[in-house]
């Protein structure tokens, strides 16, 4: 919880402004936290090729893929989660995909016990998350045991990049003129003529498709491949 000097002196003065500032700290607290979480926002991932949002989901951080350098496929179509080893999962669009959630904070102020699902392998691995410095998002990726981890260092993105999962004209790719080309050719209302004796039909402008919010599902849930834990190797004696 967030107090401020003014917040506790509201609360020594009895309990209609304490239950005032109470209701007050309750609406506030979650949008001053999400303010507050400096891991939030856009990140390009170690390869450059794609970006990561990451928001608050709960009391966990979560992350979907929002940019992609190269969205298409060599068929001209939007990249696809191919390679993931449900088959139910593989025609579904690689932007806008829930790839990391359930990281929790830790009492050193890292983020741990998360999952991270790579399209790339169609594969999932345990997550642990620690801010570096402003600019930098350390990501660590292991099985069950951290002995056998990889570690990718994550560059924070502009906030005004271009977003690959507002509309089906960014996800393929049709550069600015043509989306303002296409964003013209959207029906409008016709205009009935004065003499005309059958009513005109009006057709209402093409709805855009809203960004889905990232809620805090199960790994299972967000259709991620069952993380078996690695098993431990016992030290080889050396031999002198």
């Amino acid at each position: 919880m967030i107090t401020t000097p003014a917040g506790s002196q509201f609360l020594t003065q009895g309990p209609v402004l304490a239950a005032g500032c109470a209701l007050f700290m309750a609406v506030a607290t979650p949008a001053v936290a999400a303010g507050l979480l400096k891991e939030a926002g856009i990140w390009y991932d170690d390869s450059g090729k794609g970006a990561v949002e990451l928001v608050p989901c709960g009391d966990r951080l979560c992350g979907r893929i929002m940019w992609l350098r190269e969205p298409l496929n060599d068929e001209g179509q939007p990249k696809t989660d191919r390679l993931n080893p449900k088959a139910d999962n593989r025609s579904r669009p690689i932007c806008g995909l829930q790839v990391i959630g359930g990281l929790q904070r830790q009492d050193d102020g890292s983020w741990d016990s998360g999952w991270i699902y790579d399209p790339k392998q169609g594969s999932a691995f345990d997550l642990a998350a620690q801010l570096v410095s402003n600019d930098k998002l350390q990501i660590t990726g292991y099985k069950g045991v951290k002995l056998f981890s990889k570690t990718f260092m994550w560059t924070r993105a502009p906030a005004d990049l271009p977003r690959c999962d507002v509309s089906a004209e960014q996800q393929t790719g049709l550069p600015p003129a043509a989306k303002s080309a296409a964003r013209s050719q959207v029906a409008k209302p016709a205009q009935a003529k004065p003499n005309s004796k059958k009513p005109v039909a009006v057709t209402a402008p093409a709805p855009q498709p809203a960004t889905r919010p990232i809620e805090p599902a199960a790994a299972d849930a967000a259709g991620v491949p069952k993380l078996v834990p690695a098993k431990k190797t016992p030290p080889v004696p050396v031999v002198e």
